[in-house]
């Protein structure tokens, strides 16, 4: 760890620096409770560690009376390394004893494949915990480069890459967008989300599916035992509640034949989606991405 920033600070008091630094990176402000809290320090020993920090990053963080914290400012820079995995891993697990009083932080989690840049990510996580939106420049499969701003709510992993989830003011809807696809982020910081534009108002997300998986029809006997027995399936069938956003994510990864007739085949096809034909009529967004003969 490059640690030149603070040359000389005990290897205790650098811990509650660093936690510093991440709670204002990822969420944008930082108390003397949580550094209190997370470490059984006094208040006193908390504020000394904050003048610590101001002393060797003056343009990093700012008192705000009105709400009684600090604040990131728009020059901050993270003076410390800081590793995405490790960092991907705490926002996703709710913070756990790192980030007391932010249980609701939305971040959602499956397989790390492929990291998203920490800068962009740190962004997001920001613009959630501050309920504020970001102008991004994207870059979209369907429609090119293009410059937008979304208002974001949850981050989340669908097995291949990391994602977030926001309302999208271009197209006046709910999306998901890749991190990976995002060419710079910019925290708008005076602007606030309307009230169409809220968590709350994502039906996809707020609102969960059941999804029945069963071993795929065309299987031998003794195969689709083998395939009830790996998923833990109870009389033949696997049942997993999932947000209708994330449907289409979870068939996909699993290779969820998502054919009403259970018509795909392929070596690599144990499961089928039971429900198929009633999820078709719920039209749900995500389910394009299923595994269909499409």
């Amino acid at each position: 760890m490059n640690i030149a920033p603070f040359e000389g600070v005990p290897g205790q008091q650098l811990e509650r620096l660093a936690h510093i630094e991440f709670l204002v990176y990822f969420t944008g402000k930082v108390t003397r409770k949580d550094i209190m809290s997370r470490f059984g320090v006094s208040s006193a020993a908390a504020t000394r560690d904050l003048s610590t920090y101001i002393d060797s990053a003056p343009d990093n963080i700012v008192y705000d009376p009105r709400q009684k914290h600090y604040v990131a400012t728009n020059k901050f820079q993270c003076l410390l390394p800081l590793s995405a995995e490790k960092c991907l891993s705490t926002l996703t697990s709710g913070f756990g004893d790192v980030m007391d009083g932010l249980e609701d932080f939305r971040c959602a989690y499956h397989i790390v494949l492929e990291e998203p840049e920490l800068d962009i990510t740190a962004t997001f996580s920001r613009a959630i915990s501050l309920a504020r939106p970001v102008e991004v420049e994207y870059v979209s499969t369907s429609s090119g480069f293009s410059t937008r701003v979304i208002c974001p709510h949850s981050l989340m992993n669908n097995g291949l890459r990391w994602h977030v989830r926001a309302y999208d003011r271009k197209r006046e809807k709910f999306s998901d967008f890749v991190l990976n696809r995002v060419v710079s982020t910019k925290l708008l910081y005076k602007d606030v989300f309307k009230k169409n534009e809220v968590l709350d108002k994502d039906v996809d997300w707020v609102e969960e599916v059941e999804l029945v998986i069963q071993p795929h029809p065309r299987l031998p006997k003794n195969s689709q035992w083998a395939v009830e027995k790996e998923f833990g399936m109870e009389g033949g069938l696997l049942i997993k509640k999932v947000r209708k956003a994330q449907a289409g994510y979870l068939l996909n990864s699993w290779n969820v034949d998502s054919t009403i007739g259970a018509e795909l085949k392929g070596r690599h096809v144990f499961l089928h989606l039971k429900n198929a034909k009633a999820l078709e009529k719920m039209k749900i967004d995500s389910l394009f991405l299923a595994p269909s003969l499409d």
